[in-house]
């Protein structure tokens, strides 16, 4: 299954969620909501400054699965920015490395 990396920020009223409901609880409910569709969580990491409120590292069936997931978990408000991120392995990037695309750049 395709991994991605999903990079989250709470909006205020999510951070308000947060402080009341503790982190395992909110992870209890992450790890709910992939398994729900069909994927799983690898990791979870909260971050306590930057720009994100955390980082979920998942596996997911397809994209179509991953988008349907952000278009539900967006709706709630509780976000003030999702960014979700394919990562391959090495061998996945060796291979996508290895194929011939033909591409001329603008103005060359």
């Amino acid at each position: 299954m395709p991994r991605y990396l999903v990079h989250f920020k709470y909006s205020p009223e999510g951070a308000k969620g947060l402080l009341k409901e503790k982190a395992a609880s909110r992870e209890a409910a992450i790890r709910k909501a992939y398994e729900g569709v069909g994927g799983k969580v690898e990791a979870l990491y909260w971050a306590t400054g930057g720009e994100y409120t955390g980082t979920v590292v998942v596996e997911l069936p397809d994209a179509a699965t991953g988008a349907a997931l952000m278009m539900v978990v967006g709706a709630t408000g509780a976000f003030d920015g999702v960014q979700s991120t394919e990562a391959l392995t090495s061998s996945e990037l060796d291979r996508a490395l290895a194929k011939t695309i033909a591409y001329r750049a603008p103005g060359h």
